[in-house]
């Protein structure tokens, strides 16, 4: 099969995986100034997020080495499977603001559980339109934090 320019892009190089797979989905793309969005739904789509999102983290890093070796993009590639990181995403910035209310009220730092960059990253952003708190992260990958801190005369 020869390539053409429409092999090349994300979303076509995601419908041929997920058609390997045998998956019945539909898959839609979009794109701004920084990133080329692809977006996959279906039904029973957990094998393609994986415990904690990582088979989902790997099918984006590998579409987005084809992409760039078919010299398709040099932008970002954001992969979603139904929304999922949008809700955990959602969940994550919940929980930055249940344990910030937790070290206002008990005047001590929380110490949260390890997260990746990406996901510490959504925490501080959360934190940082929170008054009273400040948050730093500690710890070397893969046990990196982010830690809570209350202001001292804050709230």
């Amino acid at each position: 099969m020869e390539l053409t320019e429409k092999r090349n892009t994300p979303k076509s190089i995601v419908v041929d995986i997920v058609n390997l797979m045998n998956l019945r989905t539909r898959v839609t793309s979009w794109e701004d100034e920084e990133e080329i969005h692809v977006d996959i739904w279906g039904e029973d789509l957990g094998i393609l997020i994986g415990k904690g999102g990582s088979t989902l983290q790997a099918l984006q890093d590998l579409v987005t080495v084809i992409a760039r070796r078919r010299g398709h993009t040099d932008r970002r590639i954001t992969i979603d499977v139904e929304r999922y990181k949008e809700r955990k995403r959602q969940r994550l910035r919940d929980y930055a603001e249940r344990m910030a209310e937790k070290a206002t009220s008990t005047g001590r730092p929380v110490k949260l559980e390890p997260m990746t960059s990406r996901e510490r990253k959504i925490v501080h952003d959360t934190l940082k339109e929170i008054p009273g708190v400040e948050s730093f992260s500690e710890g070397e990958e893969p046990h990196r934090r982010v830690v809570i801190k209350p202001l001292l005369g804050a709230g």
